[in-house]
């Protein structure tokens, strides 16, 4: 498993050089309008949940790997009650009927990132604990990404509210790295797990679709800030989003 932790180390290094979290580093920007595509994010936080619990967890089982995955599953129970907390922290829950909320929510525009917990379900589907494992291990990476730069930006948002942000700020950060290192001997088990070339080749592809199936839902993020808020933040990322979009066509 070793070469797979690589590829997503090197995966996770482009992705955090997506154009939205620039943009999100960028303090001369108000903190609020920098987290203001939260709401198309809700389909991941909250599909996610039944993804570990439905299509990732399988108990009982006898296979150290699934025991692994297993493990995962159960941070997860919390998150979606944490983002849901954190809409209304960051002033994003204001009053909307039902009927828009779910016309945003099944928009064009948030297209790419409602789809994400639907096409991890197919690439994982009746695949081996291993190559479940890789997939899971990719999708951390993302998140860490994600919450490392949304935490500084809460920080910003929390000196003007007075507010704790349990999903995007640095709890969620927090409890991510402490669980980390209370699981080090797990991660020293990932490392160790000896794959078949055909088992190889698969956690190669599922890896590789992850980083593909997050980076074009944090583009979409992109678009999404861009088009509320385009006069607050000029021409910010275009040329960066131009260039990422070429790299990958190179790559």
């Amino acid at each position: 498993m070793k070469d797979i932790i690589a590829l997503i180390k090197k995966k996770e290094q482009e992705f955090a050089d997506l154009p939205l979290f620039h943009f999100m580093k960028d303090t001369s920007i108000d903190p609020s309008i920098r987290l203001s595509w939260i709401p198309g994010l809700t389909h991941l936080p909250m599909g996610f949940k039944d993804l570990s619990k439905h299509n990732f967890r399988k108990e009982p089982t006898n296979d150290p790997i699934q025991e692994i995955i297993n493990i995962h599953t159960y941070e997860e129970d919390d998150h979606s009650q944490w983002f849901l907390e954190d809409l209304d922290k960051i002033g994003l829950n204001q009053s909307f009927k039902l009927s828009d909320s779910i016309r945003f929510l099944w928009s064009e525009e948030t297209y790419k990132t409602r789809l994400i917990c639907r096409q991890i379900a197919m690439y994982t589907f009746q695949a081996e604990p291993a190559v479940v494992l890789a997939a899971i291990e990719a999708i951390e990476a993302t998140a860490y990404v994600t919450f490392a730069v949304t935490a500084q930006v809460t920080q910003e948002l929390q000196k003007i509210t007075n507010q704790d942000f349990r999903y995007f700020g640095q709890y969620h950060l927090s409890a991510e790295t402490e669980h980390c290192v209370k699981i080090t001997h797990l991660h020293e088990l990932i490392r160790d797990i000896q794959l078949t070339q055909e088992q190889k080749a698969k956690a190669i592809k599922v890896v590789q679709k992850i980083f593909e199936i997050f980076s074009e839902s944090m583009d979409e993020m992109m678009a999404y800030v861009k088009k509320r808020h385009g006069s607050k933040i000029g021409n910010f990322g275009l040329q960066k989003q131009e260039k990422t979009s070429h790299l990958r066509m190179i790559n």
